[in-house]
């Protein structure tokens, strides 16, 4: 509890640090919390959006544990996603993410190396994400000069795509690469007594990656897709948000801003990115404008810090739910290829 206590405060120090050199003294000022404009539309875009946002992750679990013969409903995937939220948000770099979901789904019956497997899965699919939309992104607001973006901030993201599409490469395609890691650390004395479940870790991390080479197309189109909708979602909550308090930003200009800005934040190590996503943020929307402090503050307690409040209850309703028949084969699909 003290850990968490302590990440809370320092994730929470960093991000009202980052606001603070982005808006200065207005971050303090109750006029910047006054909401210029509750419309109708916006109001509802948004709370469809942060559902989205929060609720679709766990249908893509569910979907990769299909995928793999493992049969998950979307319930306790959801809240193994929302476990693993949790893990990395309480982390630097958020590396606290993967052995707490492999965890998660540990404690509904998935082999640990099934479990590596489905969070690699999902982080390649973030990958792909990213490797798209980031430079698209950019190259929106490189052509209709919407906002202008230092040349070490285009480098960077440039860099952060040519990492994202490396990795999705090399993890999709060269599952062996992690095989030989865990085979190796088999080997070591230190982890003598753990050779075996190694070993069968190793096996079924092998298995899990070559059935998610072979998911049929329908699924595969599907898991994509899931993933850009809980993407999009959370930028359309900023975006819905920058309206409230009268901040008049473009739907592109949010999603182009957002896809480069969240991209790099991976390679910040602070849980969640925190401070350089609120500063980056606040700084190519508008530093002048006081509603951007207090939308970029209200968007990141729904998108991130809301973990810290609902992660703990997903851990408790895991905890008290049964073991699931995971090792049951899921309903046949048809073969198919990916393209």
């Amino acid at each position: 509890m003290k850990r968490a206590s302590a990440m809370l405060f320092l994730s929470l120090a960093l991000g009202f640090g980052g606001l603070y050199l982005a808006v200065g003294g207005a971050l303090f000022a109750a006029e910047t919390y006054r909401i210029r404009d509750l419309s109708a539309f916006f109001l509802i875009v948004g709370a469809v959006a942060l559902v989205a946002e929060w609720m679709t992750p766990g249908l893509k679990v569910s979907l990769l544990c299909r995928g793999q013969g493992l049969q998950i409903p979307y319930r306790p995937a959801l809240l193994a996603h929302l476990v693993g939220v949790l893990g990395a948000a309480l982390t630097p770099s958020n590396t606290g993410g993967i052995p707490a979901t492999v965890a998660a789904l540990g404690r509904l019956g998935v082999p640990v190396g099934k479990g590596i497997g489905v969070i690699v899965q999902v982080f390649i699919l973030d990958l792909i994400f990213f490797s798209w939309s980031a430079p698209l992104g950019l190259g929106y607001l490189v052509y209709t000069r919407t906002i202008s973006l230092p040349v070490r901030a285009e480098f960077l993201t440039i860099a952060a795509v040519c990492l994202a599409v490396a990795g999705a490469i090399i993890l999709s395609r060269h599952p062996r690469l992690v095989v030989r890691l865990l085979l190796a650390l088999a080997k070591w004395p230190v982890f003598r007594r753990f050779r075996e479940r190694l070993t069968n870790t190793a096996r079924d991390y092998r298995r899990s990656a070559r059935a998610y080479l072979k998911m049929p197309t329908r699924t595969w189109v599907s898991l994509h897709a899931i993933t850009a909708v809980g993407w999009l979602a959370g930028f359309v909550i900023l975006w819905s948000l920058l309206h409230f308090y009268g901040v008049d930003a473009g739907l592109p200009t949010v999603l182009s801003l957002l896809a480069s800005i969240i991209l790099v934040s991976h390679l910040i190590p602070t849980p969640g990115g925190a401070g350089f996503i609120e500063a980056a943020v606040a700084l190519s929307v508008g530093a002048g404008a006081g509603g951007v402090a207090a939308a970029v503050l209200l968007w990141r307690l729904l998108s991130f810090y809301l973990i810290f409040l609902i992660g703990p209850v997903a851990g408790w309703l895991l905890y008290l739910s049964k073991p699931l028949p995971a090792s049951a084969k899921a309903p046949p699909r048809e073969p198919g290829k990916r393209p």
